[in-house]
């Protein structure tokens, strides 16, 4: 949709080089943002995942040789991928519907730090759900719309940042600082912070904060660090739940 439907390229065409950094930019905009998109949808199904295997997981730890570090640590692996996964597939619809309209590859500028910042951001959703999880269960709301899609709220949140410049709050939001890094790894361009769609940056205005790598990477691992700690603490509290409680 966002490549047959959002971008609209009238006759004539211009010139083949201004015509792939275009599109080059705008598939890396549909890709980080759409990605943020569904990387909050993986992480609402994680979180109801480990709501529901709470008490089995508790059963399993106890009368097993399952240790609940190897349960983490192999939960984390796979939460991970999975988050990491549906965002590499985004990359890779996006890639190959840019090539079927326009007869363009349009690879990543650096595709080494593209990865690590999908990565990254795969990493963050994971620790997001399962704080989010502890949360649910601490407070015994298992059944909490409202805090089951904090999720998709806050990357709804980061997807507004295609038209709004949120300024040096970028840096306070989980997962959002890393989002212009993904399109400036994948296009080149400077990381404007937002209004992509609206101030369009890559022409030079200056009136968009531009994301710095080392403060934003400062911000993604604090958060990391904290959601880690928090759950890891939660999780001493709190004991599992019934299913039916869940559903």
């Amino acid at each position: 949709m966002w490549v047959y439907v959002f971008l609209q390229v009238k006759e004539p065409l211009p010139p083949r080089e201004v015509l792939e950094q275009v599109l080059k930019i705008t598939a890396a905009l549909s890709y980080s943002y759409l990605g943020v998109l569904s990387m909050s949808s993986v992480a609402i199904g994680l979180t109801q995942d480990k709501l529901v295997s709470s008490s089995a997981s508790a059963f399993v730890v106890r009368f097993s040789r399952l240790t609940p570090l190897r349960l983490l640590l192999e939960d984390f692996i796979a939460g991970v991928a999975a988050v990491t996964f549906y965002a590499l597939a985004t990359i890779a619809a996006v890639t190959g519907l840019m090539y079927s309209r326009f007869s363009i590859l349009l690879l990543p500028e650096k595709p080494v730090e593209l990865f690590a910042y999908i990565v990254l951001a795969g990493v963050e959703w994971y620790w997001f759900s399962y704080f989010l999880c502890t949360a649910m269960l601490a407070l015994r709301k298992p059944r909490s719309q409202l805090l089951g899609m904090l999720p998709l709220m806050l990357g709804f949140s980061i997807y507004a940042t295609l038209w709004l410049d949120p300024g040096e709050v970028v840096y306070a939001l989980p997962v959002a600082p890393l989002a212009p890094l993904v399109v400036s790894s994948a296009s080149g361009v400077d990381a404007a912070a937002g209004g992509w769609l609206s101030y369009q940056p890559w022409r030079g205005s200056s009136a968009i904060t531009v994301v710095e790598p080392l403060p934003a990477l400062i911000s993604t691992f604090a958060w990391i660090l904290f959601l880690a700690l928090a759950s890891l603490l939660l999780a001493k509290r709190i004991t599992g739940i019934p299913v039916e409680e869940v559903s």
